[in-house]
């Protein structure tokens, strides 16, 4: 028997950390808060996703958390089009 798990990158921490606070449109200040709290991130990491994060990831997740928020509030009718953008930002292995 095999089992296969879910690969776990930044950039899938993301949309569960978002998942958990809420949707893109309808909290986004919510969210906001959440995005910018990276004590509680890095806790929803370990605790939640079972994905032990530092301090700089956590900063990374959340300004592309951030990002995203802005891209929704500015595009209600396709909050879900900074995706791609995040995830490239998330899984590019060179760090801003």
């Amino acid at each position: 028997m095999s089992f296969h798990l879910e690969r776990r990158t930044l950039y899938t921490l993301l949309c569960d950390y978002m998942a958990h606070y809420g949707q893109l449109i309808n909290n986004n200040e919510q969210l906001r808060v959440a995005l910018t709290n990276t004590e509680e991130l890095i806790d929803f990491a370990l605790y939640k996703a079972d994905i032990a994060i530092d301090v700089d990831a956590a900063k990374r997740i959340s300004l592309v958390g951030l990002a995203w928020l802005d891209y929704a509030k500015r595009h209600p009718d396709n909050p879900e089009g900074y995706a791609d953008t995040a995830k490239t930002e998330l899984e590019s292995t060179v760090t801003p």
